[in-house]
């Protein structure tokens, strides 16, 4: 084949071959030339494919250069290059998800003097009544301290640690 190909009498016998396919393919059947009659017919020999019957039940008349006339050819073609028209999606409305709330609570030491008592919370010292984040201290003594919160109290013993999660959609307590 390589031999052929290297040929050039063959390549262009090959060349002329091909133009002369492209040429008989492409003219058409109804370019002025009369359609061969038949022998001993007086009757001429017509196109058998014109007069095929459609699905109505009519016979069709229509050259194939009439139907590519008719055929209708949409006066905007889609471009591939331009830009597409997108319409923004509408903003929706993001429910924001709070985190939970997280208090806690590590007791260290407990201080006793003179009938004042003193505590050691998150490495601060505080006393009854205060408050650490959503945590009050209601009582302490030698044993621990109570705490107060929403959802009740808790006793917390010396070296313990409370942590308290609030859900951040709460409903309150009454």
């Amino acid at each position: 084949m390589r031999k052929l190909l290297n040929n050039r009498w063959f390549v262009t016998a090959m060349a002329l071959l091909a133009v002369a396919l492209m040429w008989s393919s492409l003219r058409t059947s109804d370019s002025g030339r009369a359609q061969p009659a038949a022998v001993g017919s007086a009757e001429p020999v017509t196109d058998s494919t014109a007069e095929q019957p459609q699905p109505g039940g009519e016979p069709s008349t229509v050259s194939n250069q009439d139907a590519l006339k008719q055929l209708v050819v949409p006066k905007s073609s889609r471009d591939p290059f331009a830009s597409r028209n997108i319409q923004p999606a509408a903003p929706v409305e993001a429910v924001e998800q709070q985190p939970d709330l997280v208090d806690s609570v590590h007791l260290t030491g407990i201080w006793t003097q003179n009938g004042a008592t003193l505590l050691l919370l998150n490495e601060r010292v505080a006393q009854v009544g205060d408050t650490i984040g959503r945590l009050t201290i209601e009582s302490a003594n030698q044993d621990g301290v109570w705490l107060t919160h929403w959802k009740g109290r808790d006793f917390l013993t010396v070296g313990q640690i409370f942590i308290l999660k609030t859900p951040a959609n709460r409903v309150s307590i009454p």
